[in-house]
């Protein structure tokens, strides 16, 4: 009996800045391509640790915001590579 292969699909970039993470996955469909940004927060429930999307404090907005930064350049730096740099239209 063949054994079925699954492979874990792995992010195109993570971050880590203190308690927050940045996970920027690539996805493409169709001939086009396209980046998912997911930021979460970890924290510990008692001996277990778990993750949300809700942010609270100065300290995690500023953590947010730079998580926002790095994500958009990342993405940026993809879309540049990938089309050489034409026809990139931005919103700044």
């Amino acid at each position: 009996m063949k054994e079925k292969q699954t492979t874990t699909p792995t992010p195109a970039f993570e971050a880590r800045l203190n308690h927050i993470r940045l996970t920027v996955w690539a996805n493409q469909s169709n001939g086009a391509a396209w980046h998912n940004v997911v930021i979460t927060r970890r924290y510990k429930d008692g001996d277990e640790w778990k993750e949300s999307n809700s942010f609270s404090g100065l300290g995690d907005l500023a953590l947010l915001g730079e998580a926002v930064h790095l994500a958009q350049e990342f993405v940026r730096t993809e879309l540049l590579a990938g089309s050489d740099g034409q026809n990139i239209n931005e919103e700044n």
